[in-house]
Parts: structure tokens; sequence; C-alpha cells
């Protein structure tokens, strides 16, 4: 059974249920994967807020717990919905707590994930943007693991990156239902200075953005969400011959 920890923001972890149920072959209700969403978002403190240092509190712990929750209800397989969340400083706590608890659950990491589909992209980008929070740039979540896999990761100034893409993703935890204009301008101000800074691809590096990404204009750049990208290796985990192609992906998205 699939896992996913949710609450952090809370449309994330529905965001990745709702890309589990998008990208299974199903007929019938039936025929869809099982899986347990849990949404605790009091249990998981804030992760930029840690990583830079204004806060003592480490989110791995809150993290563990939900994660043991969703074993003990059944789940195998977890996936995190919060690319912050993977950070080593609180990634790696999180599993040692884990393995202390006799945990045997396997949890699919997102960022590494990530790196190995841009790896075998038919035509891998050399330089590859990235949006995502003031924490996670902080940290270089992203940068250090592009730059290992050969990659050359582009960024805007610490200042752009949180005037226009953490704010941007803070208004739409707390929009909800709606696409602020003011979100889609300043995404798309950071898309457009990425571009210009020689940027081929784009990671969409949190998943507030993935969540709007039909809303912005990526000016041609090739995308990756990995929410998306984290859906897909659950699913082939949980039961590859439930795996939709990516054509057949493609195909319907251009349907609308």
């Amino acid at each position: 059974m699939i896992g996913i920890v949710g609450g952090i923001g809370p449309l994330a972890g529905a965001d990745l249920y709702k890309k589990i149920v998008e990208h299974t072959i199903a007929r019938t209700d039936q025929d869809h994967l099982p899986v347990l969403l849990a949404s605790l978002p009091g249990e998981i403190v804030d992760r930029t807020s840690y990583l830079l240092g204004k806060s003592n509190v480490n989110p791995a712990a809150g993290l563990g717990k939900v994660i043991r929750m969703l074993e003990a209800a059944g789940a195998t397989l977890i996936g995190i919905a919060c690319n912050t969340a993977h950070a080593p400083a609180i990634f790696n706590p999180m599993q040692e707590w884990l393995e202390a608890q006799e945990s045997k659950v396997s949890i699919i990491h997102l960022i590494d994930q990530t790196i190995r589909v841009i790896e075998q992209a038919p035509l891998a980008p050399q330089r590859v943007g990235i949006l995502s929070t003031t924490g996670a740039y902080h940290i270089r979540l992203y940068q250090a693991p592009l730059e290992q896999a050969g990659f050359e990761p582009v960024t805007l100034s610490f200042e752009q990156n949180e005037q226009w893409v953490h704010d941007a993703i803070f208004q739409i935890k707390a929009s909800a239902d709606t696409v602020p204009e003011s979100v889609v301008f300043q995404l798309n101000t950071a898309i457009a200075e990425l571009e210009a800074k020689g940027a081929q691809a784009l990671i969409l590096g949190c998943t507030e953005i993935g969540m709007i990404e039909k809303h912005l204009d990526f000016l041609g750049l090739p995308v990756f969400n990995p929410n998306t990208i984290l859906a897909r290796k659950l699913i082939s985990l949980e039961d590859a011959s439930k795996l939709k192609p990516q054509e057949v992906i493609a195909f319907q998205d251009s349907l609308g």
C-alpha cells in the first residue's frame, strides 16, 4: 500500500494523490491502487524556518511520527509531498529515528528520483533552472545533487528567489482554490529571469508550484515536476503494470 505524508502543505499531499490517480491505468474504481493519505499539518513544523535557523525544532520528528502512523495502518511505500522536507538536515535524522523504531517502510526520495529522471531524459539539459522555497535555496537542495550528476544549476539571486518564488509559494498555500494573478506574475517573472540566465529546463522545486503549472508560461522550456515524478515512481513500485505511458499523459494534457 502507498502512504502519502501530507499536510506540508495540505494541498500538496492531495496533489500527489491526484497525480497517482491520473497516472494509473484503471477502468473502474477497483482498478486503482490502495493509497493512504495522512495530512497532519500540526505535527510537522515549518521546514524553511528550521533550515534558516529561525526555529530549533526539527520537522524530522513530526515526519517520522506520521510515517509510523501510515505504516501501522498498512502502508509499505512512502512518498513525502514536500521538496524541502528532503533536505539532509531533516531527512537523515528522520530516517535514523525510523530505523531506531525498526520501521520497515520504503521511502522514495523525491530529490534523488527527480535527478534520475533528468539524467534519463532523451535530451538531458545541461543547465537546469530551479524554482524553490528560500529554505531549499539556502541549503542548495537541488543545486548540490545537480552538480554531482554533472549538470549546471541556474538560480535566481537570493533576493529574487525570496521576492518572486518563496512569496508566491506561500500565497498558493493560503489561496486554496484560487490562483492569484500576483502569483502567476511573480513566477513567470522568475521563469523569464532563469531563461535569460541560460536555463535549458526547469525544476518545479516546490509542490505548490507544480500544482499551478498549467497557469504558468515556461517559455517552451522542458519542465520537471517532482510531485509527478514521485507519483509515477510510487505507481511503478506498487504495480508497474498500472503505470500509464508518458505519451498517453502528454496526449491527455493536450486535450485539456
